[in-house]
């Protein structure tokens, strides 16, 4: 019978692992599940929590269509390392490197309850690991390192597996555009207050700069605002606590050119 798979964030409660001691028909119709599950989803294994049983069950289809079937498996041997790009139906869409023993021997029995021993490696050996992790109430998270987790964390988070490794620098380009406004800002104050140093003729050339100078911060301010956004979409990381600063410092500078407009009115016009 065709099975719901069970997804994150259901985790494994205390009674997951356990230990076959029955080898009986409500096994097998355990092994006809995962099998069947299997094949209505086009999956190469799946382990019993998978599907919701708490047993030490794990089958694995065969490139021939044939089915290996591991009853209480435990590893007895590992050997080499393995970085593997893994996917699994728990963490539906999303993929994520880990790392692996590269050759194992495995021991475990079959359906009829005879012990078996087992050595694999490459693809078969990491399949056997993800889904023998599950039936300690594990999943492949645990066997990312610390940036990897990370990253991982942050596709959990969005529901996407386009996430990539690229965290937040400290100077963006953005920055350049707010240097420019500082110095406009800064130079348009001044220019200002030279009004009672200047001969009258003067005062006409003197407005039409500050004029053009508002203009000018104004388009900076639109410039930013868009621009930073674009490049915040960059480090997905950071995105949500770029936005606040994005929507601050246009604010800030929007105030400060209010404050310069303010001052052109009541002492230049």
């Amino acid at each position: 019978m065709i099975k719901e798979i069970t997804t994150y964030p259901t985790t494994a409660s205390l009674e997951f692992g356990a230990n076959v001691r029955h080898f009986n028909d409500e096994l097998l119709s355990i092994i006809q599940d995962l099998k069947d599950t299997i094949e209505a989803n086009d999956l190469n294994a799946l382990a019993a929590f998978q599907i919701g049983s708490p047993l030490a069950v794990v089958i694995i289809k065969n490139e021939d269509g044939s089915y290996l079937e591991l009853i209480n498996p435990k590893v007895l041997k590992r050997e080499g390392q393995a970085t593997p790009r893994e996917t699994t139906a728990f963490f539906p869409g999303l993929s994520a490197q880990t790392i692996r023993y590269d050759k194992i021997k495995v021991m475990y029995e079959d359906r009829d309850a005879k012990q078996q021993f087992m050595e694999a490696e490459g693809d078969l050996s990491i399949t056997i690991q993800r889904k023998i992790d599950y039936l300690f109430g594990s999943n492949f998270r645990v066997r990312m390192d610390k940036e990897e987790k990370k990253l991982f964390d942050s596709k959990l988070e969005f529901g996407t597996d386009s996430i990539t490794i690229n965290d937040c620098p400290t100077v963006f380009k953005r920055d350049r555009i707010l240097h420019t406004f500082k110095y406009v800002f800064v130079a348009s104050l001044v220019a200002l207050f030279t009004k009672f140093f200047l001969a009258p003729e003067a005062l006409e050339t003197l407005i039409s700069i500050e004029n053009y100078s508002m203009i000018f911060l104004s388009f900076l301010i639109v410039i930013y605002f868009f621009y930073a956004q674009y490049e915040g979409k960059q480090y997905k990381h950071c995105t949500s606590c770029q936005i606040g600063n994005i929507i601050g410092t246009t604010l800030f500078s929007l105030v400060k050119l209010l404050v310069l407009f303010v001052a052109n009115f009541f002492i230049l016009w």
